[in-house]
């Protein structure tokens, strides 16, 4: 069985956490995501090409994302240590369906080879997710990271709004790509 770059998250958190938490507020029911983040090295090198990819992910990618039930999906960047840290959350009922399609979208598992040859995950062995890779035993490509804290109230609405209008793009060059414009960018 070839495991997907998803299926950390399934190791790590689906037998840990229960289904989505429901809230009842008053009349309504509301049901809250589960949040999951992680973390990899960005190759200093490679932050150019990372920065054109991602201040317009690809429209097939996020749409993937959306009807796979991803919602909030964030990368910070700590430049002095080269960190990358994710975040995002689940509003779905069906993880691991909604991530074996996610992994098995051609578009998305094409993005992957673009995003790969950027990070540096800490443990990997073999080829990468976008090839089939599993990591070996213990591999994951962004590490997992555990929740120690959460402050504030759950979120109760998602924006379809897409791009972010508020987003302000961090590619130096200011280029963006898509998925039929990706000259000049590395990949497996």
């Amino acid at each position: 069985m070839v495991r997907n770059i998803f299926d950390e998250y399934l190791d790590s958190y689906l037998m840990a956490m229960a289904d989505p938490r429901e809230k009842d507020f008053g009349s309504f029911w509301v049901e809250c995501g589960r949040m999951f983040a992680g973390v990899i090295k960005l190759k200093p090198e490679m932050y150019h090409q990372y920065t054109r990819l991602h201040d317009h992910t690809w429209d097939e990618v996020m749409k993937r994302m959306y009807d796979s039930n991803m919602r909030n999906f964030v990368v910070y960047y700590h430049k002095e240590t080269s960190l990358m840290f994710h975040h995002w959350e689940y509003v779905g009922t069906d993880l691991k369906s909604d991530m074996d399609k996610v992994a098995g979208d051609p578009i998305v598992r094409k993005w992957w080879t673009y995003c790969e040859p950027c990070q540096e995950p800490f443990k990997w062995d073999g080829p990468p997710p976008s090839k089939g890779g599993d990591g070996g035993p213990g591999g994951e490509w962004w590490a997992s990271m555990e929740e120690v804290n959460h402050c504030g109230a759950w979120p109760i609405a998602y924006s379809s709004e897409y791009p972010d209008p508020d987003f302000v793009p961090k590619n130096p060059e200011g280029k963006i790509s898509t998925s039929t414009d990706t000259e000049g960018l590395e990949h497996n």
